[in-house]
């Protein structure tokens, strides 16, 4: 029997724990090189890469210029990448950049980096349905969003592509664009550019990152017609979920939709928000796992008071946190088995806004009156 003899203490918590969500982007590429080391690498930042890039002397494959897009947006985010040797077949290339999108999975064990709700590229070979359909799959079970390309040379080609996909983990891209003295592909300036805003606007990986300037573009290899209030090749695009550089008071990202079929999910800043959210509250409620079911209140004060600060940041509409009684049964509690559900709308962006100008004779009086003096 133990014996507590004197004056014994102890402390314990009874509040709500902070719920923070990480502002950085990490970014994964799977790309090509003539030259230096292959497998999986990382870098602090784009600048970080393009100066490996220069010291291995790579002059030829897809990786120099994906790192340049990136670095071009001035964002400073992690990046992971997967390289493999340039090969003059390009099946053999194929074969390799699927097998780097596998080896991304081990991301975090390997680099440190944990790409989890980040973005994947494969500039140029995305555009092979194979690839992205494999980045599909792989943004799919790490909660990524895989950025893809299309080179096609008309509307049909670019429409031909999107329709082997439907799903809320990609964003189809298209085209590539002149910047500083290359072409790079829709996908790395697109990667760059998101992370760029995810970090450096308040709560940016919950916005639109359609019509944002694309830093360093001054031209493109094919021109999509864009005509303000009028049917044109961009505006058809779009509505297949295709996203695109256009020229509209300078070189500005055109599309920010997924090609799922439920309407819900076709808002990529929708799906985006909805997964950092969700991994925030799984990451935060971990302490609770195996404890006494009475601390279930505190997790749900938790989520509570995350829920208030986006609410009070303009992130979500509205929301509300309970304990379903149709799910939480008896059984299910003797089970140690609960269901907390939290409801929330998103903030959403404005993808149409259409103003009428009307012409009335309501002030004709006036104008009369004024004549009379």
């Amino acid at each position: 029997m133990d014996l507590n003899f004197g004056i014994n203490g102890s402390f314990g918590v009874a509040a709500a724990r902070p719920i923070t969500i990480s502002s950085s982007t990490p970014i994964a590429i799977v790309a090509t090189a003539n030259a230096g080391d292959t497998g999986l690498m990382k870098f602090n930042n784009a600048d970080d890469g393009l100066k490996y890039v220069e010291d291995n002397t790579i002059t030829d494959g897809t990786l120099e210029a994906a790192l340049t897009g990136v670095s071009l947006q001035g964002v400073n985010c992690p990046l992971v990448v997967h390289v493999s040797t340039l090969n003059v077949d390009e099946a053999v290339n194929k074969t390799n950049v699927l097998a780097g999108l596998d080896m991304l999975k081990q991301s975090d064990p390997l680099t440190g980096i944990d790409i989890k709700n980040g973005l994947i590229i494969v500039p140029e070979y995305s555009a092979i349905v194979e690839v992205a359909a494999k980045m599909d799959s792989i943004s799919s079970k790490m909660w990524t969003t895989g950025i893809t390309d299309d080179f096609s040379v008309d509307e049909a080609g670019v429409s031909n592509f999107v329709g082997n996909f439907g799903s809320k983990y990609l964003l189809i891209g298209h085209g590539k664009y002149n910047a500083d003295g290359k072409l790079i592909p829709f996908s790395a300036l697109m990667a760059g550019l998101i992370a760029y805003h995810d970090g450096n606007t308040s709560f940016g990986w919950a916005k639109n990152h359609s019509n944002r300037i694309a830093k360093g573009v001054a031209g493109t290899q094919r021109v999509v017609e864009y005509l303000d209030g009028s049917d044109c090749e961009s505006r058809r695009l779009r509505q297949k979920s295709v996203a695109m550089i256009v020229k509209d008071v300078g070189w500005r990202t055109y599309g920010f939709e997924t090609t799922d079929i439920d309407p819900i999910w076709q808002s990529l800043d929708r799906v985006r928000t909805f997964h950092r959210l969700l991994a925030a509250i799984l990451k935060a409620s971990k302490w609770a796992r195996d404890r006494e079911a009475d601390q279930l209140i505190w997790v749900k004060k938790s989520i509570v008071e995350f829920m208030n600060e986006l609410k009070g940041n303009g992130v979500v509409i509205g929301f509300d946190v309970f304990f379903d009684p149709a799910k939480n049964t008896k059984a299910t509690v003797t089970a140690g088995k609960f269901y907390l559900t939290v409801k929330v709308q998103d903030m959403p962006s404005i993808r149409e806004l259409n103003i009428e100008l009307v012409y009335s004779d309501d002030w004709g009086e006036t104008l009369i009156n004024y004549i009379n003096g």
